[in-house]
């Protein structure tokens, strides 16, 4: 039996999701918070956040149809793209060069090189363009993460025009990746928690101490690597030590898909929860009161 198998605890299906029990009986998280939601969004589903490095209060949602943008930290949005399955399951900033963003999901992956004013398909030498899971390097420049649906880790050193494949042994169900400024790479994913990588991707152990229980939907970082963020299906965890142990945050109450994180403020974070509500706080996550 490989890693995988042995982090395997069980799965438990739960309204369509998949939820993991680590420990205990999986705690599927309430529709809504005792917080008060600052925005609920009207879409069919809810797949990514991602704050602008450029201009801090700007910050684009992505769902199954298309992209909104907020230039007030999540109060208000506006339709930047209103397109049927251009599916943005994740929408990433180059670090680097921040008019540069690009969108990846259910085979679709484009680049914006205008702040998301016009898009430009991308064809890469990927296997599949199925792409769960997509990041940005924040301590390399130029330096992309994808892991194509049922194949392994791909990197790419050149901002998306090349890729070569890293592993094949990746966790099933990843839907997050994030780069620690010393390399070290963190996987969320939903079938089996956080696994950790210190070579570069080719081998994973656990990394989810102090979540006894559930399943992971996203993992965030700042770029200093100084917090990280795990949305579950019972509340927001947060790592101080590089993910090696997770902490609950105030936001325990309900079941979190997706999770933003202020580059400029890392102690400004948002979380979306399975219906559409949307979060937010400015103390990392010790209080959510609008």
């Amino acid at each position: 039996m490989g890693v995988y198998g042995l982090l395997f605890v069980g799965l438990v299906a739960v309204t369509g999701y998949v939820v993991l029990s680590g420990g205990g009986e999986g705690d599927t998280g309430s529709p809504s918070s005792r917080f008060d939601a600052l925005h609920k969004f009207g879409t069919a589903d809810y797949h990514s956040l991602a704050f602008d490095p450029s201009e801090t209060k700007t910050v684009l949602f992505g769902h199954h149809g298309g992209l909104q943008r907020s230039a007030d930290g999540g109060e208000s949005w506006e339709t930047v793209v209103d397109q049927p399955n251009w599916d943005a399951m994740n929408t990433v900033f180059d670090p680097y060069t921040p008019d540069t963003i690009y969108v990846a999901g259910h085979d679709v992956f484009f680049r914006s090189s205008d702040s998301a004013a016009t898009w430009e398909p991308l064809r890469p030498n990927l296997p599949s363009l199925d792409l769960h899971t997509f990041g940005a390097s924040s301590a390399t420049p130029g330096r992309l993460y994808a892991i194509p649906a049922g194949h392994g880790l791909y990197v790419s050193e050149d901002g998306a025009d090349t890729w070569q494949l890293v592993s094949e042994d990746v966790p099933p169900g990843s839907n997050s990746i994030v780069e620690l400024p010393d390399g070290t790479l963190l996987i969320g994913a939903t079938d089996q928690g956080i696994l950790r990588s210190e070579d570069g991707g080719v081998t994973w152990t656990s990394s989810r101490t102090g979540i006894d229980v559930g399943a992971i939907y996203t993992v965030k970082a700042e770029p200093e690597g100084r917090r990280l963020y795990a949305g579950t299906d019972h509340g927001l965890y947060i790592s101080t030590d590089s993910g090696r142990t997770w902490t609950a945050t105030a936001l325990d109450d309900t079941w979190l898909v997706v999770v933003g994180v202020n580059p400029a403020d890392p102690m400004n974070v948002l979380a979306i929860n399975r219906d559409g509500e949307l979060y937010s706080s400015f103390d990392g996550g010790e209080t959510w009161d609008q």
